[in-house]
């Protein structure tokens, strides 16, 4: 009866995220009187569905991993964006994690339950990470306050930055005290059986998250403050990150509950609006050699029955005929829902130790992270491959093959398009493209400029029209020089 519960409450959390700021706080559907224990869940859900679902969507369909042909999936496609793009992302943030996340450090004070509100500072320390990424300036400061501010300002990107880390300090500390009580199997993030084993294997995992998120943050400023950004990361995972694959967090919603790729591809958005992109598959085909593709091609990409893997062309207005779905790895209902995988740190590691020239522990963290990705997604570690792309020496490791393996990793996940704006040269115009090097759309509605930012969603727009930046997808976020 417990489990029923929390699936029925992670379905309204998870579904509910069509809500304005007016609309949060009479929402029927917001459990903020509901015991501390049963909105834990409902806000980690909603949490990996917002790093994971629209956004991830539309972000690899800029970073050409997926082609958009139809509906507002071809005008991204074209950098035509539309205001309402990003509304189910944006009110997801708010109203399933931020007003709920509020509520559980309020009842973690109340009750002495550090554990959780040290979790909650953790997540909203993402979240107000990913959304800077996206947007920039974003309410935070009064963003909650909605009895007394119906438009709440916009606050400094770089300060809520600033905020972010402060978050992440705060967490670990929360989980390094004691607490009256721990989650244990509503926690979908890091799930245990009982306290007991929660407290003992858990919550170290949520300090390894934490460091490891500091590192991702730092690792953004790489424009911005080169050298301070690279020793900051590398102090973050000093202060003790992921060992391997086992420690990091992968949501796997399970059959009751599918994350969010699975149910996109399985209706007529995913079937109907995208492709796989043609130049991904080209990416991964014949990568090794002649007729040796990419050990992780048909992981991340379904074969035709012919055994071909059959693309969709940037700027195309529908799917190619015979063309491909995703494979096995994400486009099924047990898929992976990603936090920030041990292949990813160790790539923020190595960029990291090469700005701050530290040769050799770039090229060791490389050569792990690149057989930290293979063993994830195929479940070995590809001799061929590593030999060729994953045997760095002190001296022959680039940036350039940092992020292009890091690109193949991140396969459908938003951070990539971070990873790619910080790669174009400081100061570059639009038409400059980051690692990989991208060809913009041949639709593309903006002389060949590359979009930088998401634009504001609709209902923001609407209803708070007093305070909004006037913004184009042509300027950047702070860190995007």
């Amino acid at each position: 009866m417990k489990n029923k519960i929390i699936s029925l409450v992670l379905l309204l959390f998870v579904l509910n995220s069509c809500e304005t700021f007016d609309e949060i706080n009479t929402n029927p559907n917001q459990a903020t009187d509901a015991s501390i224990q049963v909105i834990f869940p409902a806000v980690t859900a909603a949490f990996a569905y917002g790093l994971n679902g629209e956004s991830a969507q539309f972000t690899s369909i800029l970073m050409q991993y997926l082609t958009g042909v139809l509906g507002d999936q071809q005008q991204v496609n074209n950098y035509a964006f539309v205001a309402d793009m990003s509304d189910a992302t944006w009110n997801r943030f708010y109203t399933n994690c931020l007003l709920n996340i509020n509520t559980i450090k309020r009842k973690a004070v109340e009750e002495g339950a550090t554990h959780y509100g040290g979790a909650a500072k953790i997540m909203e320390a993402v979240v107000i990470g990913y959304s800077v990424s996206l947007w920039n300036d974003i309410p935070y400061s009064e963003a909650l306050q909605l009895d007394d501010i119906s438009q709440p300002k916009f606050d400094n990107a770089a300060g809520l930055y600033e905020r972010v880390q402060q978050l992440l300090t705060e967490g670990i500390a929360d989980l390094n005290s004691e607490s009256t009580t721990s989650p244990s199997t509503n926690d979908l993030i890091y799930r245990a059986n009982n306290e007991t084993l929660w407290r003992q294997n858990s919550r170290p995992r949520w300090i390894m998250l934490a460091n490891a998120m500091k590192a991702r943050f730092h690792n953004h400023l790489s424009k911005v403050d080169p050298a301070g950004s690279a020793t900051a990361a590398l102090a973050a995972i000093d202060a003790g990150t992921f060992a391997s694959n086992a420690d990091q967090p992968i949501v796997i919603f399970g059959s009751e509950f599918a994350g969010p790729w699975f149910p996109y591809f399985q209706t007529t958005f995913g079937e109907n609006n995208v492709g796989i992109s043609q130049r991904f598959i080209d990416l991964l085909r014949d990568r090794v050699d002649t007729g040796v593709d990419d050990p992780r091609l048909p992981f991340f990409v379904s074969p035709t029955t012919a055994g071909l893997y059959v693309g969709t062309p940037n700027g195309a207005t529908s799917r190619t005929q015979g063309s491909v779905v995703p494979g096995p790895y994400l486009n099924s209902r047990e898929a992976p829902t990603p936090i920030l995988n041990f292949s990813e740190l160790k790539f923020i590691e190595a960029e990291a130790a090469l700005r701050a020239g530290l040769g050799a522990r770039a090229a060791s963290a490389f050569n792990a992270a690149v057989a930290a990705s293979l063993q994830r997604v195929t479940g070995s570690a590809n001799a061929a491959y590593i030999e060729k792309f994953g045997s760095e020496t002190d001296g022959s490791l680039t940036v350039e093959k940092i992020l292009m393996e890091k690109h193949i990793d991140m396969f459908l996940q938003a951070e990539a398009w971070s990873d790619w704006r910080r790669s174009i040269p400081v100061d570059a115009p639009n038409s400059v493209s980051g690692i990989p090097n991208l060809v913009p759309s041949p639709s593309n509605t903006t002389q060949g400029l590359f979009p930088r930012r998401f634009i504001y969603p609709n209902r923001e727009v609407v209803n708070n029209s007093a305070n909004i930046p006037n913004v184009t997808n042509q300027d950047r976020v702070f860190w995007d020089r």
